[in-house]
C-alpha cells in the first residue's frame, strides 16, 4: 500500500535531516541518521529479493543491479560533475589533486576505503559518499549471498538464525575493536569500516527475513509485541543518542541505534494505524523523503559552498537549508525521474511484493 511507503519516506526524511542537523547546527547526535538509512535500506533491499522469488520463483539479479544503478548513480554523477568547477573550494585542503582524487573514489563506491587506507577524511565536501559506498559494497556481497541461498533451498529458519548470528557479529565490532578515535580520522576507524557497518544492514535483512511471508492482520499478542518493541527501540534511540554518545564515544551507540531502529521498522510495516506510522506520513515528511537521496548528496557540498562565500548566521542557514531542499527537488524530478520513467512504463501494473508494494516504489525507496 502506498501509505506504508509513505511512512518509511517519513523515517527517511528525519534521517536526512538529523544528518544536515549534525553538519549545519552541529547537533551531537545528528550523525546517527546514517545508521537509520543503513537498517532501513537493508530492510527494503532484501524484502525486494525476496518477493521476485516468491512471484517468479528465481531471482534477475541482472535487473535488481540495472535498477540499482540507474536509481542511484546518474544523481551522484551530476553531483560530481557541476560540484567539479568549484573542486579547488571543495576539496579538503584547497587543492585541485585532492579533489580528483575524491571524484574517483567516489565515483567508483571505494570512498570508505580510501579514508581507511589514506588514514584520514581527505575528501571535503564529498566527505559522506563514504556511507553511498558501504551501500555499494553491501549490495555486491548480499544480494548474490541470499540469491544462492534460496536456490539452495535453505529453511528460512535456518536462513534466518545464520543472518541474525552475523549481525550480531559485525555489529559487535563496534564495541570488541578500539572505540576512540584515530588521530587522522577524529572517530574510530569503525565508523568506515565496511564490515562493522554491514552489521547496519544486516539489521534490516534481518527483519525482512522475520517479517517475510505475513498476510493480513497480526495476531493480536504479537500485535501488542511488535508495539512495546516499537517503543523500547525508540527509548533506545533516545538514550543511545543523549547518554551512551556522551559518555562513551561516537561509535558506541551505533548497534544500540541499528537494533532500535529495526524495532520501529517492524511496527512501522505491521500497522498503517499506528501512532507512528500516522505521524510519519504527516506532509511534508513524506515528500522530502522521497528526495533524501539527493539531498543527502548535495548537503555538504552547498554548506561549503556557504561557508566560502561568507555567509553566516541565518542568511548561510536558509541557503544551506533551502538549497539543499532545491537540489533534491530537481535531481530527483529532472534526473532521476528521466532513467526510472522508462523502466516503470513497461513493468506490468500487477508486479508487486509480498505486502502489497508495487516493486517500483519499494525499490526506489531503497536508496
Amino acid at each position: 500500500m502506498r501509505r506504508q511507503i509513505d511512512q518509511l519516506d517519513g523515517v527517511r526524511a528525519l534521517a536526512v535531516l538529523a544528518v544536515m542537523g549534525f553538519h549545519d547546527l552541529k547537533v551531537p547526535a545528528g550523525y546517527l541518521g546514517v545508521d537509520v538509512f543503513f537498517v532501513l535500506s537493508g530492510m527494503l533491499i532484501t524484502s525486494i529479493l525476496l518477493a521476485e522469488r516468491d512471484r517468479r520463483g528465481s531471482n534477475d539479479l541482472r535487473g535488481f543491479y540495472g535498477r540499482r544503478l540507474r536509481r542511484l548513480y546518474p544523481a551522484l554523477a551530476a553531483l560530481l560533475i557541476l560540484c567539479s568547477p568549484f573542486g579547488a573550494e571543495l576539496s579538503q585542503n584547497g587543492t585541485w589533486n585532492e579533489w580528483w582524487d575524491s571524484v574517483f573514489v567516489s565515483a567508483t563506491y571505494v570512498a570508505n576505503l580510501a579514508i581507511l587506507v589514506d588514514g584520514t577524511q581527505f575528501l571535503g565536501a564529498l566527505g559522506p559518499l563514504w556511507s553511498v559506498a558501504v551501500e555499494m559494497q553491501f549490495y555486491l556481497l548480499w544480494p548474490p549471498v541470499l540469491v544462492w541461498l534460496l536456490a539452495r533451498r535453505v529453511p528460512h529458519r535456518t536462513l534466518t538464525i545464520g543472518v541474525a548470528v552475523v549481525t550480531l557479529v559485525c555489529l559487535s565490532l563496534f564495541w570488541l575493536l578500539p572505540t576512540g578515535p584515530d588521530p587522522g580520522l577524529a572517530v574510530a576507524p569503525t565508523y568506515f569500516r565496511p564490515d562493522s557497518r554491514f552489521g547496519e544492514l544486516l539489521a534490516g535483512c534481518l527483519l525482512a527475513l522475520l517479517l517475510h511471508g505475513r498476510s493480513g492482520p497480526l495476531p493480536r499478542h504479537v500485535d501488542l509485541a511488535v508495539s512495546a518493541g516499537a517503543l523500547a527501540g525508540l527509548a533506545a534511540i533516545v538514550l543511545a543518542a543523549w547518554q551512551v554518545l556522551p559518555a562513551y564515544g561516537t561509535v558506541v551507540p551505533m548497534p544500540i541505534v541499528a537494533i532500535g531502529t529495526a524495532l520501529v521498522l517492524a511496527r512501522l510495516v505491521t500497522s498503517d494505524g499506528a501512532l507512528l506510522s500516522r505521524l510519519l506520513r504527516l506532509p511534508p515528511l513524506p515528500f522530502v523523503g522521497r528526495i533524501s537521496y539527493p539531498m543527502y548528496l548535495w548537503q555538504y557540498p552547498i554548506l561549503m559552498l556557504t561557508v566560502s562565500a561568507g555567509l553566516t548566521g541565518g542568511e548561510q542557514q536558509w541557503w544551506f537549508w533551502g538549497g539543499t531542499l532545491a537540489a533534491g527537488v530537481i535531481s530527483t524530478y529532472a534526473i532521476e525521474r528521466r532513467f526510472w520513467k522508462p523502466r516503470s512504463a513497461r513493468r506490468p501494473p500487477a508486479s508487486a511484493d509480498a505486502a502489497g508494494q508495487p516493486l517500483d516504489a519499494r525499490d526506489r525507496a531503497a536508496a
